[in-house]
C-alpha cells in the first residue's frame, strides 16, 4: 500500500491507519518524491503574495491620492478584495465605488455594439467586467457568446 506523506500534519485517524495495517503485517510505503501536480492544473493556482508592511504602506498612500482599488490591484497583481482589505485593517476611509451613470452606460453600450468584449470596456471605464454585462443586460443589450469569436 503506498501513502503520499504530502500531508505536513497527518491526522490521528491516519495514523492509528497506518500502524493497524504495519501490526497487521501490511508494507506501508511512504512515498519520498514530491508530488508533481498537472500542468494545465497549476497554471491555475495563483501564487499567495504577501505584501511587506512598506508596500502596504505604499498601497494606502496610493489610494489615499486616488488611485481605484482596480489600479492597485493590478500593480500590486492582488485581488481586488485583497486590496480592499489591507485598505480596511489600515484604517482607511474607502470612497464609494464608481456607479455606472447614464453616461456611462452609454458609452458602455456605444462600446459594446462596436464589438467591444465586456471586459474590454471594464477596463476603459475601469470597473468589473461583471458590472458591465450585468448592467448591459439590464439595459436590454442583447449579449454576444462570450466564448464565440469573430
Amino acid at each position: 500500500m503506498r501513502l503520499a506523506d504530502s500531508l505536513s500534519n497527518p491526522s490521528t485517524p491516519l495514523l492509528r491507519l497506518i500502524k493497524t495495517l504495519e501490526r497487521r503485517g501490511a508494507e506501508v510505503r511512504v512515498q519520498r518524491e514530491p508530488v508533481v501536480a498537472d500542468p494545465a492544473v497549476a497554471t491555475e493556482i495563483k501564487e499567495n503574495r504577501k505584501l511587506s508592511p512598506d508596500k502596504v504602506a505604499e498601497l494606502v498612500g496610493a489610494y489615499r491620492q486616488g488611485a481605484t482599488l482596480s489600479a492597485l490591484s493590478r500593480h500590486y497583481g492582488l485581488h481586488r478584495q485583497t486590496v480592499d482589505q489591507h485598505l480596511t485593517r489600515a484604517g482607511v476611509a474607502k470612497r464609494s465605488m464608481v456607479k455606472m451613470t447614464s453616461a456611462r452606460m452609454a458609452t458602455a453600450r456605444k462600446l459594446y455594439e462596436q464589438g467591444w468584449s465586456a471586459r474590454q470596456i471594464a477596463v476603459e471605464l475601469d470597473v468589473c467586467a461583471s458590472t458591465v454585462s450585468k448592467k448591459l443586460k439590464r439595459a436590454g443589450v442583447e449579449m454576444r457568446d462570450p466564448h464565440k469569436h469573430g
